[in-house]
């Protein structure tokens, strides 16, 4: 199987077609179509992304020009795939990266940390900037336009586990209750998400943070908790936030720390009394995996310039690039390989019509056998041996 089946064929293979197909009845996405399927715009599209071609008339180039391309896609225009974008349902990419999103979960690999710090989570968004006289509907702020991709990232398995997009004008906190809402897991995220009244909730119903507090923040000490010297922790403080209208009516810990990097000093905030404050500190450094995502997308995906102005054509074609990341980072996982991420990908983007056998011959080429050294012949050694032979007879 792997001798004939191309790399291109073996990502496209790991999409849930079930989940297409249902998603396609229920919206009636391909009413009247006959030719341009959303699978074959999906096809079109993650191809797009992984060649990072930079228009629609460059897509529609390498399209004719590649009749291994064309089994996938069809024969279709520029006006094609821009009209597919701009009038499909969103809600079908959506369910579909989700998807591909859960299937990806069942095979990802676990951080390895304490036992002690549970399930970790960590909530941020990314802003793309876009043209606001082209992309009028995404207003963001000082004339200027931008959609936000709100992320929640599952530390321990090493991906995004829930994406809305939304205008850039929306507020991260907005949407704060679309992705903090189980029990027993401890959320991580940054200072924009600062709600005394949800940190309250959250206190009331078993939902734990971690997050860092605003320098101007009002706070009153109500216990102070011995720590060790020499650690990146200086304080481990019980306060109460927030003034006489915004004072929370629950204690939580801020425990104060110093940044290695620049020496700055800044307070991180929890409401989890059981670990030590180290260990908060070191569970609020994990707020970096986000960070990672967001920029591997961002390097590598094509979500900063876009083949359509509409809201429908930016967001079919984020969701397109989401749903490429995870059967990447999928196939990445099967193949086994000891080689990191990107090179995987990049391997796949120079010969997507390469056999899967090739292509794992390319992660793993074979190492020439060693070089046998010669030994060099001792004249003098051997002389001396003679020599005492000689001498002996």
């Amino acid at each position: 199987m792997a001798n004939c089946t191309t790399v291109f064929e073996t990502l496209t293979g790991f999409l849930p077609k079930n989940i297409l197909e249902r998603a396609i009845n229920e919206t009636g996405a391909e009413y009247g179509t006959k030719k341009f399927t959303v699978l074959r715009q999906l096809n079109t599209m993650m191809y797009a992304h992984l060649t990072e071609t930079t228009g629609l008339r460059d897509i529609e180039a390498g399209i004719i020009a590649d009749k291994k391309l064309q089994e996938y896609t069809g024969t279709i225009s520029a006006s094609q795939i821009s009209r597919a974008n701009r009038s499909r349902d969103t809600v079908i990419f959506k369910q579909i990266f989700e998807a591909s999103l859960a299937k990806l979960k069942k095979h990802n690999g676990i951080r390895i940390i304490p036992g002690s710090w549970g399930m970790l989570k960590a909530l941020d968004s990314t802003t793309v900037s876009l043209c606001i006289s082209l992309f009028p509907w995404a207003e963001y702020r000082d004339k200027t336009a931008a959609v936000k991709i709100h992320t929640l990232y599952d530390i321990l398995l090493g991906c995004p586990e829930s994406i809305v997009m939304t205008e850039g004008i929306i507020h991260d906190k907005e949407k704060m209750k679309n992705f903090v809402k189980e029990p027993g897991i401890t959320y991580l995220f940054d200072r924009a998400y600062l709600d005394y009244k949800e940190f309250d909730r959250y206190c009331m119903e078993g939902i734990f943070f971690v997050s860092r507090l605003k320098k101007n923040a009002i706070m009153k000490v109500m216990n102070e908790n011995a720590v060790l010297k020499g650690e990146s922790v200086l304080s481990d403080k019980e306060v109460i936030l927030g003034g006489q209208s915004t004072q929370m009516q629950h204690p939580i810990r801020a425990i104060q720390v110093i940044d290695s990097s620049n020496g700055e000093l800044f307070y991180i905030i929890t409401n989890r009394f059981d670990l030590t404050a180290e260990e908060i500190a070191q569970i609020y450094r994990l707020r970096w995996t986000i960070e990672t995502f967001f920029k591997w997308i961002k390097q590598h995906l094509k979500i900063k310039k876009f083949f359509g102005t509409s809201f429908n054509a930016v967001l079919n074609q984020v969701y397109s690039a989401l749903t490429l990341y995870c059967l990447l980072l999928l196939m990445h996982i099967l193949v086994g390989t000891k080689h990191n991420f990107l090179k995987t990908v990049r391997l796949i983007a120079k010969g997507p019509w390469n056999t899967l056998l090739q292509f794992q011959e390319d992660l793993s080429p074979k190492r020439p056998p060693p070089k046998v050294e010669q030994k060099r012949f001792n004249w003098k050694q051997e002389f001396e041996t003679v020599l005492r032979r000689y001498k002996v007879s």
